[in-house]
């Protein structure tokens, strides 16, 4: 970017050419312009790790998604708000994003164990062996999609083991999240409306079959919510609500770790050095260069949130109303947290990570997440011992929430 771009700087992350090519405008962010006011959208931007790091754990009910995480320019240019918004309802019960605490938290101690460390651990060779029968079926062919084949189609057959769905839904659901995030020019952002009708209807015979067969707590996915009473009158939740607490969950359990994995498993390939050093010891070094993966490739770039009160962060005064976009994406790049942060190093010193965000709306999948990026790299790198990338033939989400490989066509030479 030359300096009369940077003098006459203007950021709109909606904007296609920042959708094309994001690094340069947040690199400019960065350096020039940390706390970034978008006037049309009321909106403040900050691009830099601590400025991030500082929000996110703001509490107390005073940064809430209640307009949501993802909002569209649209929303965002015709919805100005003089105070507070109301917060979100609780009769009916809205998705958990958008709740605030205590209500929050509530829902997701109703249904987070089969995702705490504990559960987690105990799918490790349930994973283990997915990705051992997906390659066994792959590599045969000599040439497949990284993506498609291999890093998305096990994370989705976990997720159906978890919500108690046919692994044969696996591709549907895949193929329907995808739509959903997949950047469209002239879109400006993603249709959560749809974004929910589209995948509620898979949860709902799931609810069911749970209600039916007693809700007795084997299955604490759903169990945890079905059993949940509000609080007053004792209200049980209804199918509806059920299924809004959880697709977040399922979405996220199915979106992230696919370009992780990819792009991770391309950025070693594309230094031969650090492929080499991370193959001498796969059980010590994997889970080592998958935290340097979860930085450096983690796709989601942005997280929204709507001020409360008045208040005050990183500097700079924000009124109730306004709201505050956090930039993921950005403040993995940030050198004064970072060494060399534009360089994929798999052995760097990583002492804090914003990749599943933070505070009351940190990731619910993350330890999970951390368990598939490990396994699935892990399992090619021992099948695989030559292989190359048709980069001209790989697919690229530019959209402004999600950026990654949707297509990684790979060659299996050895």
């Amino acid at each position: 970017m030359n300096s009369t771009a940077q003098a006459k700087f203007e950021f709109d992350p909606f904007s296609a050419q920042v959708a094309a090519d994001p690094d340069p405008y947040f690199k400019e962010l960065r350096d020039n312009h940390p706390v970034y006011y978008s006037d049309a959208y009321d909106t403040y931007f900050f691009s830099r790790f601590e400025d991030v790091w500082e929000i996110l754990r703001v509490g107390d009910n005073t940064f809430l998604a209640t307009e949501t995480n993802l909002p569209t320019a649209q929303y965002l240019r015709t919805h100005r708000n003089a105070a507070a918004p109301p917060l979100a309802s609780t009769n009916p019960i809205a998705p958990g994003p958008m709740l605030h605490s205590p209500y929050y938290e509530e829902m997701r101690r109703a249904h987070i164990a089969p995702l705490q460390p504990k559960g987690v651990a105990a799918l490790s060779d349930f994973i283990g062996d997915l990705a051992r029968k997906q390659l066994d079926e792959m590599l045969p062919r000599r040439a497949f999609d990284l993506s498609t084949d291999y890093a998305a189609a096990v994370p989705a057959r976990v997720i159906c083991h978890l919500f108690g769905l046919p692994a044969d839904a696996a591709d549907e659901i895949l193929g329907a999240i995808g739509e959903i995030g997949r950047y469209k020019p002239g879109t400006q952002g993603v249709d959560l409306t749809s974004f929910f009708t589209n995948l509620r209807h898979h949860i709902f015979p799931a609810i069911q079959a749970r209600r039916k067969a007693g809700a007795d707590g084997s299955n604490r996915l759903y169990d945890g919510l079905i059993n949940y009473r509000m609080e007053p009158g004792r209200r049980a939740l209804s199918d509806g609500e059920i299924a809004d607490q959880l697709v977040c969950a399922m979405v996220g359990g199915m979106e992230s770790v696919p370009k992780v994995t990819g792009r991770g498993i391309m950025e070693l390939h594309a230094r031969p050095g650090q492929l080499e050093a991370v193959r001498a010891d796969l059980d010590k070094n994997i889970p080592i260069a998958a935290e340097e993966m979860l930085r450096y490739c983690a796709p989601a770039q942005y997280t929204f949130r709507t001020a409360h009160k008045d208040t005050r962060v990183a500097g700079q005064p924000v009124k109730a109303g306004q709201r505050v976009a956090c930039m993921l994406y950005s403040a993995s790049r940030d050198d004064r947290e970072f060494d060399n942060p534009d360089e994929f190093i798999w052995n760097r010193s990583i002492p804090r990570v914003l990749s599943f965000g933070l505070g009351q709306h940190h990731c619910i999948g993350r330890y999970l997440a951390q368990l598939e990026v490990r396994v699935l790299v892990r399992e090619f790198l021992s099948r695989v011992k030559d292989f190359d990338f048709a980069v001209q033939e790989s697919g690229l989400n530019q959209g402004y929430f999600q950026r990654g490989w949707l297509s990684l066509p790979v060659i299996i030479r050895s």
